[in-house]
C-alpha cells in the first residue's frame, strides 16, 4: 500500500510522460555542439558540452525540485499498456548514432586538445546510451532486445546486458560482484577490478548459456558478438567515410564509454552490503541496498534510473512505473554531478562516506568494504 502523500490523479503521468522527451537533449546537445564547430572552426565549444552535462543538469535539479510521486495500481497498467514509453527509446537511438558520427567527423580534424573535448563530451553522452540500453536489455520481445544491442554497440561495451542482467543484478551489492563498489576504493582501482571483472564474468555467463544450448562459443547466438558484429560494422563504415584517422578517435571514444559506464556503477551501490545468510546465500536484494535520487530533470534525463532502489529490489519494472521507497539511502545529487565528484577521490569521500556510515548506523557489518581498508576505517570512524 503506497504512503497517499506520494500518489497523485492521472493527469501527472500524462503531463510526466512528456517530461521524458528531456532524453532527446542527449544526442540534441552534441549534434548541435557539431554543427556549430564545423560552421565556425571553434572546436573549444566541445568542453561546453562537459559544464552542461556536470553542472548545467544539476542547476535544473535545483530549480525543478525532487518527485517522489507513485503510481497506484490503475495507473501502473496504463502506464505499462501505453507505447509512448517504448517508441521513445526506439526512435532516440539513430539520434545518437547521428550524433556520434556527426561528432566524429568535425572532431578528427581538430587539434588534440579540442578532440579530448570531444571525447569527454561524447563520453557524456554515452551516459545517455547507456540508460536507453539499460532499459531495453531488461526486456523480452526481440524488437527492443535488438534495440538494446544496437544502442550499446555504439561504444562497443558489447557484454553489457549479459553482465548486467545475469551477474550484477544476482551479486549486486555483495563482495563477490566487481560492478558493486566498495568503501575505501576510489574510482580508479574500482575500474581497475570492474571492468576486466565483468568482461570475465559475462564470458563466462554466456558460454554456459551457450553450452545449454548445444552450441559452442563462436555461434551466430552469441549475444555478444552479434553486438559487437553492429559495433564493427557501423565504426567500420565511418573508418571508411571519414578516412583512417577515425580509427583511434573510435577507439578513445569507446573507452570514453566505458569509463562512463564504470562511474555510474561506482556510485549506484557505493558501500552497501547484502546480508549472508546461515545457509551461506545471501539476502535477497532489498531497496536499500542502492543508492537511489529523486531530483526530477536527472530523472527525466536518465529515464528514471536514479530510482535504483526500485530498480533492482524490481528488475522487470518498465522506467516510467519506477517507485520511490521510504528508509533508502539517498544521493546528494544526481548522476551527473555525482559523476564529476566521483573523478576526484578526497571529495567523493567527504561527501559518501558519511551518508554512508549515517544510513548504517555505523553498523560495520552493514558495509562493503575494500578489503585492503578495512581495518583502518574500521578504526577510523570507531565502528562497531
Amino acid at each position: 500500500m503506497s504512503d497517499p502523500t506520494t500518489e497523485a490523479d492521472g493527469s501527472w503521468f500524462e503531463r510526466k510522460k512528456y517530461y521524458y522527451l528531456a532524453t532527446i537533449i542527449g544526442p540534441c546537445l552534441p549534434l548541435a555542439t557539431a554543427w556549430y564547430v564545423y560552421q565556425t572552426g571553434h572546436g573549444f565549444i566541445f568542453w561546453g558540452m562537459l559544464a552542461i552535462f556536470y553542472f548545467g543538469i544539476a542547476l535544473l535539479d535545483l530549480l525543478t525540485g525532487k518527485d517522489t510521486i507513485n503510481p497506484n495500481s490503475e495507473q501502473q497498467q496504463q502506464l505499462q499498456n501505453n507505447g509512448f514509453y517504448n517508441a521513445l527509446l526506439l526512435a532516440v537511438i539513430p539520434l545518437y548514432w547521428l550524433a556520434f558520427a556527426a561528432v566524429t567527423y568535425v572532431a578528427i580534424s581538430l587539434p588534440w586538445y579540442h578532440q579530448l573535448g570531444a571525447l569527454i563530451g561524447l563520453g557524456a553522452m554515452f551516459a545517455g546510451v547507456f540508460c536507453v540500453s539499460h532499459e531495453l536489455g531488461h526486456r523480452t520481445t526481440p524488437l527492443l532486445r535488438w534495440g538494446a544491442k544496437a544502442s550499446i554497440a555504439m561504444f562497443g561495451y558489447c557484454h553489457f546486458h549479459i553482465e548486467h542482467n545475469r551477474g550484477h543484478h544476482v551479486h549486486v551489492s555483495t563482495p563477490e560482484d566487481p560492478a558493486s563498489s566498495r568503501m575505501g576504493e576510489n574510482i580508479y582501482q574500482f575500474a581497475r577490478r570492474e571492468l576486466p571483472g565483468t568482461f570475465k564474468r559475462a564470458m563466462q555467463l554466456e558460454t554456459l548459456r551457450l553450452q545449454r544450448l548445444g552450441l559452442n562459443f563462436w555461434s551466430w547466438k552469441n549475444d555478444i558478438l552479434q553486438t559487437a558484429m553492429i559495433t564493427l560494422v557501423i565504426h567500420g563504415v565511418m573508418i571508411a567515410s571519414f578516412g583512417w584517422s577515425t580509427l583511434p578517435f573510435l577507439i578513445a571514444a569507446c573507452a570514453m564509454g566505458y569509463f562512463q559506464l564504470t562511474m555510474a556503477n561506482y556510485l549506484e551501490h557505493y558501500g552497501l552490503l547484502r546480508q549472508k545468510k546461515e545457509n551461506g546465500r545471501y539476502e535477497k536484494c532489498q531497496p536499500q541496498h542502492s543508492w537511489n535520487c529523486n531530483n526530477k530533470f536527472s530523472n527525466y534525463l536518465t529515464l528514471q534510473l536514479q530510482r535504483h532502489s526500485d530498480h533492482h529490489a524490481n528488475a522487470t519494472r518498465e522506467y516510467q512505473i519506477l517507485r520511490d521507497h521510504q528508509q533508502v539511502p539517498l544521493l546528494p545529487a544526481g548522476y551527473p554531478l555525482m559523476m564529476f565528484i566521483s573523478i576526484i577521490p578526497p571529495l567523493w569521500r567527504r561527501v559518501m562516506d558519511k551518508r554512508l556510515l549515517a544510513f548504517v548506523k555505523h553498523d560495520g557489518k552493514r558495509i562493503n568494504f575494500d578489503p585492503q581498508k578495512k581495518q583502518q576505517l574500521m578504526l577510523h570512524y570507531q565502528l562497531h
